[in-house]
């Protein structure tokens, strides 16, 4: 069985996905976004066995990766081999500039 990878959360990540929950406990429900959350992080979770996914996206020279969940959420992640880390950088909700969001992130 191949090594699994280990699922980090940046600061950001975890702010959007707070975020979100917060926009759609008040546009819906608290339980459909706290549901809503909940299932996106699972699918995070299946990064730890198939980490290199999704589309390649280059941004200022750092080399990313985005998938799509639903069709309304973009994730962009970095993996990093020699640790057996994927990094989730950025959890973005319908429409959100992915690329200037993250530039602006890792220019931070």
């Amino acid at each position: 069985m191949a090594a699994r990878y280990n699922i980090i959360f940046d600061e950001s990540a975890s702010t959007d996905l707070a975020n979100i929950q917060s926009y759609l406990s008040t546009a819906r429900s608290e339980a459909f976004a706290e549901d809503f959350v909940t299932r996106i992080v699972r699918h995070c979770q299946t990064f730890r066995t198939i980490p290199h996914r999704g589309t390649r996206l280059n941004v200022d020279g750092v080399s990313l990766r985005t998938v799509s969940w639903r069709g309304s959420v973009t994730i962009a992640f970095k993996v990093f081999d020699n640790e057996r880390n994927v990094r989730v950088l950025g959890v973005f909700y319908r429409g959100r500039d992915v690329r200037a969001a993250l530039r602006k992130r890792l220019e931070d």
